[in-house]
């Protein structure tokens, strides 16, 4: 949903003309800065002296510089070689990206008394290789080999720049020759201090930067604890770009190699690109939420993620290839996604989104910042003061900016939860009222009701009586019903002869038992019990006595099985079978080898003479967490119950 109609305060809105208001306001900045700034200092002589009373001194308008050949490493090289030196035009010196080295050249003479302790700093973190050769009088006098390509333990001095001690004497002539290499913008920004002007210069460089460092954090403590409070990714996202751009900064000035990896050189040559790659993707992320990006302009979105994935792809290039190659697709891809942002922006600003306006205010004053700080780095204009700090203050106004974009943002979907509120209320109050109209309605129509169910409820009383009665008796009725099938379902599950569970329950207590046994992951052993020549008991002593072995057999296995849980079954004829739930291998043996011997033991009598009989019994058991069927082992049981009569009957056999 657009904001076209949200105010920002009261019954003001946030016109469309601001956008051509921010227009006019960039253009007045600009002129007004170059009004205000200084043009070029004219070259000064070119011959360089040091007094006592000279201010600190930047060296850029008094430098000379040339390419450096493959086989140059000391002065003496370039000296004899005689080439041909340009001259410094202002003092802001930036070559842009060099794939190869460069002499620098700065010539002096001291003043007699001169103090002999002077300070020179490279005012810029990241040269890669910086070889500095001081001559007293055309002859060596001090010399230092140092760079971010080294270990930081090897500076001459404890400080995130390059700063060096230069021991001076009155009344000498002195070449300063520097050979940088540098994968990244060749910048020098050279200058000569006293000790003391040193000091006072660095200290108030430190508050300046420990202020605007301390800023940042501040502004993402608090985000965070806004996040904590209201959940809301954005605020997570704006932290997250407030980090990029801190660890952007600290890596500017030096404070990152100093503190963090100062033995890690290769950290300090890859770091800026993965810096860029966080920082491009902490913004994407910021304006997808904020500005609602896929949803309101959709195929700008995608063009920007595109653009993201090939900025990822650039910085893998970084370890493929060279430096200036990579480090310029780069630039290129930065330029174009920085023009899809800013054209969604305007578009979304254009079209009333009040937080795509405030946003692109944020931009116009990074953007006047921008210009400024590039064209003072590069000396279009002469200001130090930009130089150094112009992009920071635009970022700070960009970040105070965003985070007002961003309160604005909550307070226009707070205040759109409130109306939504009050409408939801005003219509459930409009609800209740009907309800309440229509619950009257329905209360009169009730007590309508009420007087023609006072007749009816009379004739029903006697009715209901009259249902009482016969619902009693329908529920004997079932009772003697209910009873008379589970005694006829006992009948249906037993044999009739020994008493015993015939073999339709023994099948379906099988399937119970087995299911139960896979569940618990427990043992279940089945024992097939065999009466040994049953036939010719039959043929020799009649069916009578048959039935009657039968009996008696019955009840041998009853006596021999105590568990309510086992299960006895008349399997057929004269073959029996024990289900033992939970129970191994050999605690059925145990049982099987009980059988046996008790039933040999047993003296049975027909017609006043005694005689004996013996089983055979096959043993089966199903172990724990093996997969089978319930017909697997009853064929494992009847097998064992074969051998046991192949072996000579009157014995048990386990299917081991």
């Amino acid at each position: 949903m657009r904001d076209e109609h949200l105010p920002i305060s009261g019954d003001r809105y946030f016109p469309r003309s601001s956008l051509l208001g921010g227009l006019v306001l960039l253009l007045f900045l600009v002129g007004f800065f170059l009004l205000q700034s200084t043009p070029n200092a004219p070259h000064p002589q070119e011959h360089l002296r040091l007094d006592a009373t000279i201010t600190p001194l930047t060296l850029g308008h008094y430098t000379q510089y040339t390419p450096a050949l493959q086989d140059e490493t000391r002065p003496a090289d370039v000296i004899a070689r005689s080439p041909h030196w340009e001259a410094a035009e202002s003092d802001a010196i930036s070559l842009g990206y060099q794939a190869a080295p460069y002499w620098f050249h700065v010539a002096w003479t001291t003043e007699v008394g001169i103090d002999s302790r002077w300070l020179l700093e490279i005012n810029n973190s990241h040269l890669d290789s910086l070889q500095v050769f001081l001559l007293e009088d055309g002859q060596p006098h001090q010399q230092w080999s140092t760079g971010d390509g080294k270990p930081y333990l090897e500076r001459p001095l404890d400080h995130p720049m390059f700063v060096f001690p230069l021991h001076l004497r009155g009344g000498a002539q002195y070449d300063l020759y520097l050979l940088i290499e540098n994968t990244e913008a060749m910048e020098l920004p050279a200058r000569l201090f006293t000790p003391e002007q040193f000091l006072t210069y660095n200290t108030l460089r430190s508050w300046i930067d420990g202020i605007f460092n301390g800023f940042l954090m501040i502004m993402a403590a608090y985000s965070i604890a806004l996040f904590a409070i209201l959940k809301d990714k954005s605020y997570l996202y704006y932290v997250s770009y407030i980090l990029a751009m801190l660890a952007f900064f600290l890596y500017q000035q030096g404070i990152l190699y100093k503190l963090v990896y100062p033995q890690s050189p290769s950290i300090q040559h890859f770091l800026p690109i993965l810096i860029s790659l966080y920082i491009f993707l902490s913004i994407a992320l910021f304006f997808r939420e904020l500005l609602q990006l896929p949803r309101m302009v959709p195929k700008h979105w995608l063009i920007y993620k595109l653009l993201l994935g090939m900025h990822a792809v650039y910085c893998l290039l970084f370890w493929v290839t060279d430096y200036q190659t990579a480090i310029y697709l780069l630039i290129i891809n930065t330029i174009l996604a920085t023009l899809m942002a800013v054209s969604s922006i305007i578009r979304l600003a254009m079209e009333g989104s009040r937080s795509a306006q405030i946003v692109l205010v944020g931009w116009t004053l990074l953007l006047f910042f921008l210009i400024t700080f590039t064209a003072a780095k590069t000396g279009i204009i002469y200001n130090e003061f930009m130089a150094v700090y112009g992009l920071r203050i635009g970022i700070s106004f960009e970040i105070l900016i965003f985070s007002f974009a961003l309160s604005f943002r909550i307070n226009q979907e707070r205040e759109a939860k409130e109306l939504a509120l009050e409408q939801a209320n005003r219509e459930r109050n409009e609800k209740l009222v009907a309800q309440e109209l229509a619950l009257q309605r329905e209360i009169e129509a009730n007590q309508a009701k009420e007087d023609k169910l006072k007749i009816e409820i009379r004739h029903r009383e006697n009715l209901e009586l009259l249902v009482e009665e016969r619902t009693a008796d329908l529920e004997r009725t079932l009772q003697e019903l209910e009873r008379s099938n589970r005694e006829l379902a006992m009948l249906s599950s037993k044999d009739s002869l020994t008493g015993l569970y015939n073999r339709r329950l023994f099948d379906i207590k099988l399937e119970e038992y087995w299911n139960q046994s896979q569940r618990n992951q427990q043992p279940l052993s089945l024992l097939l019990v065999d009466i040994d020549h049953f036939k010719q008991i039959n043929d020799t002593r009649g069916h009578v006595c048959g039935d009657h072995v039968l009996k008696v057999f019955a009840r041998v296995l009853e006596d021999s099985l105590h568990r309510p849980t086992d299960l006895i079954a008349r399997y057929g004829g004269e073959e029996f079978a024990i289900l033992l739930a939970d129970t191994p291998l050999k605690g059925a043996e145990n049982v099987a080898e009980k059988i046996v011997s008790r039933v040999a033991s047993e003296e049975l009598v027909w017609e006043e003479r005694p005689f004996h009989i013996s089983v055979s019994v096959g043993v089966a058991t199903r172990p724990r967490q093996q997969e089978s069927s319930p017909g697997t082992l009853v064929s494992k049981a009847d097998a064992a119950l074969y051998q046991a009569k192949h072996r000579g009957r009157n014995r048990w056999v386990s299917d081991q």
